[in-house]
């Protein structure tokens, strides 16, 4: 009797049946791997936003009150309040006098934006703004249009028209830096909120800019010295009026940044717990969400 050397019909079907089920089963791994993968990319990304937006906004900070060789924003001329009249004009200010307040270095509003210059897109509710001012940390040279002032160790002036005033050598001339921080939200269909920055541009006048997005809250608390004695004695909202007086200065902010974004399916936002003034948010599906905090001190808070 012939004897047959190949599969017969019964073994074929077996064998096709463990390939399927071993495709399923790589399928089925693969799918989660790559759910996994994009839940871990989601998270990485809401971190890497709010990272980089504090450093951005820290490098900033720390250099508020920096007025140069005069020491004193009171020995600049053309330095004034929103009640004194207007020297020089910005395009866009943000109200009287906004952005030659370095007397000012530090400032903000609590759970609002309610500022002369509109925000670009719907500023987020309860977010807080930060304005900063100081003068540029290198000397640059004058420019026509340019906010800038001209300094030497014992006073200095503002000026825009690119020909400072005469002034005993040795002399610098450095732009005026003002920013303010905002989060507000885009405009378009996802309707995704971002960190943005308005800050002083050749005209002069404010330039809005988008800093990190995927920021969808900003809070910030002031730390303040009472006596000029022992650096921060407590820590006030923006608005708080012991963050105004004549003789307190501020020293330090502590800030918080909160990334969201949507996330594959599996992925669940951790809760996180009161922050500032806000409530805590409790845990949601399909989001990612990082929250960061960090306190900067103010090496020149103390100068006025």
């Amino acid at each position: 009797m012939k004897r047959t050397t190949g599969y017969g019909l019964l073994q074929l079907l077996i064998a096709m049946s463990l390939a399927v089920v071993l495709l399923g089963a790589f399928v089925t791994v693969h799918g989660r791997s790559r759910q996994a993968v994009n839940r871990l990319t989601s998270i990485a990304e809401v971190q890497d936003a709010t990272i980089q937006a504090m450093a951005y906004v820290g490098e900033d900070l720390v250099q508020a009150g920096f007025v140069g060789l005069p020491g004193r924003p009171g020995r600049i001329t053309g330095v004034a309040g929103p009640q004194d009249p207007v020297a020089i004009p910005v395009s866009g200010d943000c109200g009287p006098n906004f952005s030659v307040s370095l007397n000012r270095p530090v400032e903000g509003r609590n759970n609002r934006y309610d500022l002369a210059c509109p925000a670009v897109g719907e500023p987020v509710e309860g977010a807080d703004v930060l304005i900063l001012r100081r003068l540029a940390g290198r000397p640059s040279q004058p420019e026509s249009g340019r906010l800038q002032a001209v300094i030497n160790l014992e006073n200095g002036a503002l000026f825009s028209d690119g020909g400072p005033a005469e002034f005993t050598a040795p002399v610098e001339v450095r732009d005026v830096v003002a920013s303010i921080y905002y989060v507000a939200r885009s405009g378009g269909q996802d309707g995704r909120p971002a960190l943005r920055r308005k800050t002083l541009s050749r005209g002069p006048r404010l330039l809005d800019e988008e800093i990190a997005p995927g920021i969808a809250d900003f809070q910030v608390l002031l730390g303040i010295d009472l006596d000029d004695v022992r650096g921060v004695d407590l820590y006030v909202h923006p608005d708080d009026p012991r963050a105004a007086g004549a003789a307190t200065r501020v020293v330090a902010v502590r800030l918080w940044l909160l990334a969201e974004a949507t996330a594959p399916h599996g992925t669940i936002a951790r809760s996180i717990s009161r922050y500032a003034d806000r409530a805590g948010l409790s845990p949601t599906e399909h989001r990612s969400r990082y929250l960061l905090v960090q306190t900067l001190p103010i090496p020149n808070g103390s100068i006025r």
